[in-house]
């Protein structure tokens, strides 16, 4: 019987990130676990579950394994012949030039060769040159006369998410050179991921190096692009934008500009790839120009720096963050700790902020001072720099900074914090030019195209149901309209018409959204037509009855709720399969009155809309993986048919001030059409791809800027309807 037919026993030996992450993940996928390293204290800690690096959610697998006993730990190598697997996991140590320390782990596995009895699998995820493999084999054949099976199987974890990077591993490459290898071990590496990819062991080895390199040589090249960008009043965020456009490169491509790489990781195989080929005499003048680029990019803050120490006093800076990337505590290899030395170096008082380091080494603590929460000392620093992309520091409020320090200066050189960048005009980024830069300035300025779109608007026969379907039809779509009324529709279609292009189409339908047997039809029959569904509005509404709830008709009450909410509900149930299949969508439901604030008298109207906006945010989450985005639009006050309603029922019924405010709205027009036009056709369009969930004015909110703030956006409950607290409000009382 092979190994995987059953649970495995592991030796996993190094304990430091890779190890402790690849150790408490294969006790979660229920293989019994020995994990070993040389360092006592190491050992002590992980046994009372305190890693030696933070990473999210590694405590809580390990604890959770600890006590079912799946994973234990020791400092005794001679425990080695526990299991017939050895993981070799350490981290590759590298010195401050990104040079490794390659003996100090080829030693460590040669001591455990010496002590393990021959016939084992030696799995080795440690970052070693290729050909290492090879002279361990050899060392184990000529020197200790023993037999082992090696596989390479280069980690992929990455800080921050490497649970989740192992756990749910997108593919495994697996070096090997046995077939009793790929025989005895596919059930282990199967409970990892179905998608395994074996290869040569040397294959393997280079692939990681490989990997590490090209995404070394994408932020190089970015960062480069993004200088000359600086120079030239390029956008260096918009030529980003088009590389990801390019189906050669792609949306998830390396290539954001920002600071540059650090850590070691990319940097130590650049170096094995570059001392191979210098011992080959192979000529790779790309990748050994690589490290010069990134060393030559981390001149960018400094120069910064120098140009505003030249013209402000400037007597203190803090920085936010100080590892290298987000999700983790290591300090190794820190680009933020040499901006700190070399602070410290110019007689400038720095301060640090970052929430998850809990102690600093001694030699850290004389270079700065240590800020206990977010806000210590801002309003006596000169410039913030922000170095890692921290979630909390997304929702800081740039006004609230504003009020603290109006002077201040911002060096962010991801372009991470966007939400400064209208705030301070000293806000400062890798790419920017002399122009401040913004991907859109103007709502004017978005060039609105729905060429073969499909777009279905729902309450199209007159008011905004048909202005919104002409803008649509101007704007190049093919269009579904419907409405209850057959006439109607009839109608707006017969204009609608006279003014489509040749190549565009127009479907229309009598259709009642409160009935799922139309909206079926609907659906069904513009796929029919079309093959596709691109947009819904979901426009389709009604006031219902007006009065106080004891005295109104309680049939007309359903009735409203069933076609604002139901009709909503039911149009977005049969569509979403479609969108799905299109891989992206767009839906945008109309609201109104009632759903942010209290509309007395009109209760079922409003009571639909508010229902109907929360429906819109549980959808957004919904279908936060599939690229359909749906939002909910208040488009103000408009003269419709809806409004000379609340003016025909009189003040006795609708409440006099609410008939005030109607004769006022039908006395100066209400909410211009082109308003909430320019906003749907932006929430249809590319430009708010990924902004969702959201309930959005289009007379008070300045949406056109989001763009740029789609981080901040999506990590907060801004633009969403939420209960409002005592202690919101400042208050000591009310809350527990």
């Amino acid at each position: 019987m092979g190994l995987q037919k059953k649970k495995m026993k592991i030796f996993v030996q190094g304990l430091w990130h890779c190890g402790t992450v690849i150790s408490a993940s294969l006790a979660y996928l229920n293989h019994d676990v020995l994990a070993f390293d040389e360092n006592k204290k190491t050992i002590n800690n992980l046994k009372k579950n305190k890693t030696p690096i933070y990473e999210p959610g590694l405590n809580l697998i390990l604890n959770d394994n600890i006590k079912k006993n799946k994973i234990n730990f020791t400092n005794n190598l001679n425990k080695v012949n526990f299991a017939n697997i050895i993981w070799i996991t350490y981290d590759t140590p590298v010195n401050s030039d990104d040079k490794a320390e390659i003996s100090k782990i080829t030693d460590r596995i040669k001591e455990t060769l010496k002590k393990a009895k021959s016939g084992k699998f030696i799995i080795v995820s440690s970052q070693l040159p290729v050909g290492t493999i090879k002279q361990l084999e050899i060392y184990s054949e000529k020197i200790l006369k023993k037999k082992f099976y090696f596989l390479c199987c280069p980690e992929n974890l990455r800080l921050g998410s490497a649970l989740k990077s192992f756990i749910n591993s997108e593919r495994i490459i697996i070096g090997y050179r046995h077939e009793l290898v790929r025989k005895k071990l596919t059930g282990l590496f199967n409970s990892i991921s179905k998608n395994l990819l074996w290869m040569k062991t040397e294959s393997a080895e280079m692939t990681k190096h490989a990997i590490n390199s090209y995404l070394a040589s994408s932020i190089s090249f970015i960062n480069e692009i993004a200088l000359i960008s600086e120079q030239t009043n390029a956008n260096a965020y918009e030529v980003e934008e088009g590389l990801r456009s390019e189906p050669r490169i792609g949306r998830n491509a390396f290539i954001s500009p920002g600071a540059p790489f650090s850590g070691g990781t990319l940097g130590r195989d650049l170096n094995y790839l570059n001392d191979i080929s210098r011992r080959l005499k192979i000529k790779t003048n790309l990748i050994n120009s690589i490290n010069v680029s990134n060393k030559n990019h981390k001149n960018w803050v400094f120069g910064k720096l120098d140009q505003i120490i030249k013209k402000n006093k400037i007597n203190k800076v803090c920085l936010w963050g100080l590892t290298y990337t987000n999700n983790t505590d290591t300090l190794r290899r820190s680009y933020p700790i040499e901006i700190a030395k070399w602070l410290k170096d110019k007689k400038i008082d720095t301060f640090a902020y970052d929430p998850k380091i809990k102690s600093f080494p001694l030699e850290i603590k004389k270079i700065f001072k240590i800020n206990k929460t977010i806000f210590s000392n801002l309003k006596k620093i000169d410039i913030l720099i922000i170095n890692n992309k921290s979630e909390e520091f997304l929702k800081v409020s740039a006004k609230k900074i504003k009020n603290l320090n109006k002077k201040l200066i911002i060096i962010d050189p991801n372009y991470y914090c966007k939400q400064f960048d209208k705030n301070f005009d000293n806000y400062i980024y890798v790419g920017k030019n002399f122009i401040k830069p913004n991907i859109v300035n103007k709502k004017n300025d978005l060039n609105f195209n729905f060429q073969n779109k499909v777009v279905i608007i729902t309450g199209a026969s007159k008011g905004y149901g048909f202005n919104i379907s002409k803008k649509f039809l101007i704007k190049g779509a093919n269009i579904v309209i419907c409405s209850r009324n057959l006439k109607d529709i009839k109608t707006a279609y017969s204009k609608l018409v006279k003014i489509k292009k040749k190549n565009q189409k127009i479907l229309y339908f009598a259709s009642d959204v409160s009935k799922i047997t139309d909206v079926k039809n609907l659906i069904s029959q513009t796929i029919k037509k079309f093959k596709k569904i691109d947009i819904l509005i979901n426009n389709a509404g009604i006031y219902g009855p007006k009065g106080k709830i004891e005295k109104i008709n309680l049939d007309e009450f359903v009735k409203t709720i069933n076609i604002n909410l139901l009709g909503s509900i039911y149009l977005c149930k049969e569509i979403i399969p479609h969108l799905k299949k299109n891989k992206q969508g767009k839906i945008i439901q109309l609201s109104g009155g009632g759903a942010a604030s209290p509309l007395p008298f009109i209760s079922a109207y409003a009571a639909s809309k508010a229902a109907i906006v929360r429906f819109v945010e549980n959808l957004s989450v919904e279908l936060k993986s599939d690229k359909i985005d749906i939002n909910a639009v208040a488009p103000g006050p408009l003269n419709t048919g809806m409004l000379d309603e609340v003016i025909k029922s009189g003040p006795k019924v609708v409440g006099k001030s609410f008939y005030q405010k109607s004769l006022l709205q039908k006395k100066n027009g209400g909410t211009p059409f082109n308003k909430v036009d320019d906003l749907i056709l932006f929430l249809a369009s590319d430009y708010s791809n990924g902004i969702s969930g959201k309930l959005i004015s289009a007379l008070w909110d300045k949406w056109s800027d989001w763009v740029k703030y789609k981080k901040l956006l999506n990590s907060s409950d801004m633009y969403t309807l939420r209960r409002v607290t005592a202690s919101d409000k400042g208050y000591d009382w009310g809350d527990k």
